[in-house]
């Protein structure tokens, strides 16, 4: 009977950490590998039966690779060094839209190993699926138009007649190919987690009450998982807009082309942070074999296919508990002018802040001498700084 019981822990305590992680490839913004067509003809691209490691699989070792994830790899490794940049990018705009908060998506840099605030279905986990989904569509659609990628093309011509001065022309970003390369990298990881957990349930029906509770809010993450991708999806597929090019003598502009595409990430990060601010509650036990979630029986809301949605509370980010994923907010530079989310009031939690005098040395009033050398004097600066204690 122990023998048993301890099999069964081990083979939850395993489902448990790999159940529907789809996000652990951020880590490639750590990444070094040039990806290119050596690799290609290499034994690394070959799989594990040529006797190499294949770089996907290494990936997937050191990277956080889930294994449909290398599968897509091996199959379409041209595509890594956009997957790549996708990672970069994600990271990048999540850090800039909270750097002045008390989360500051710090979070998203110990990818492969992920901290429980982004296992545990937060407000963060749901803002971090949104933008690694969006990201990915991004780097995608981007390299369809560019011609970087050799399995897409332009996305097709608007079909609507112009409105103004100009016609359609240029190439237009294809997000559709994008989503659907998302759908394929990171949603087929949390579909495959939900029909493991279902195929497990069956099997398992006679299986303790409170294991089988820890399955179904698993599943019940990897749902609310999918529903968040799915807002990044939407919030990409929203933003194409119309940029023009002007053409005529001298930049007259006798003929304006004009085509769809996609704003910059940051102005995509800021809108997927009003989702944030926004985000639902909803129930964690309870889910349907489409992977559908509950919303809170006291909420008369309903969860808009461009909500992002949740189940635990998230911590206060204001100390630091890494049973949390919380790294604390102490060192951080607070604003003493300012009544936002990076004023020293809240910043700091009520704990008080110190004020640094940082002093800057650098060259100034430079002059050119005669045509060799430059001359240049030496100017030193002095800045306060307000510090969370």
């Amino acid at each position: 009977m122990a023998k048993v019981l301890f099999v069964y822990l081990l083979y939850l305590f395993m489902f448990s950490i790999h159940f529907g992680e789809s996000i652990r490839w951020l880590s490639l913004q750590h990444s070094h590998f040039q990806w290119n067509i050596s690799i290609l003809n290499s034994n690394l691209g070959r799989g594990i039966g040529s006797g190499s490691k294949s770089i996907c699989t290494i990936a997937r070792r050191r990277y956080g690779f889930e294994k449909i994830q290398a599968k897509l790899c091996r199959r379409s490794m041209e595509i890594m060094p956009h997957i790549q940049t996708a990672a970069t990018l994600a990271s990048e705009t999540c850090r800039s839209v909270f750097k002045h908060r008390r989360w500051n998506c710090s979070s998203i840099l110990t990818a492969p190993y992920l901290t429980p605030d982004l296992t545990r279905s937060t407000r963060e986990q749901a803002y971090v699926y949104a933008i690694s989904s969006a990201a990915l569509i991004y780097t995608m659609a981007r390299g369809c138009s560019s011609g970087t990628l050799h399995q897409c093309t332009c996305a097709n011509k608007a079909t609507t007649v112009p409105v103004g001065d100009f016609q359609w022309g240029g190439c237009n970003d294809n997000v559709k190919w994008g989503i659907q390369f998302a759908r394929r990298f990171i949603d087929n990881v949390e579909k495959s987690a939900l029909v493991t957990r279902n195929k497990r349930n069956e099997k398992d029906e006679k299986m303790q009450n409170g294991a089988e509770t820890a399955g179904v809010e698993r599943s019940s993450i990897a749902a609310v998982n999918l529903h968040n991708n799915k807002v990044g999806r939407k919030i990409m597929s929203g933003s194409l807009r119309t940029q023009c090019k002007c053409h005529g003598v001298s930049g007259s502009c006798n003929i304006k082309t004009c085509w769809n595409a996609l704003p910059p990430m940051s102005e995509i990060g800021v809108r997927l942070l009003e989702q944030y601010t926004n985000a639902l509650k909803v129930l964690g036990n309870v889910i349907d074999s489409t992977g559908s979630v509950e919303i809170l029986p006291k909420s008369t809301k309903k969860a808009s296919s461009t909500q992002l949605v949740y189940i635990s509370k998230s911590p206060d980010y204001c100390t630091r508990d890494e049973r949390l994923g919380s790294f604390g907010t102490v060192g951080r530079y607070c604003n003493v002018s300012s009544i936002g989310p990076e004023s020293c009031r809240q910043l700091c939690c009520g704990r008080g802040y110190r004020t640094v005098v940082e002093e800057k040395i650098e060259r100034c009033q430079c002059k050119f001498y005669n045509c060799c050398y430059v001359k240049c004097k030496i100017c030193r600066t002095k800045t306060k700084v307000y510090e969370c204690l």
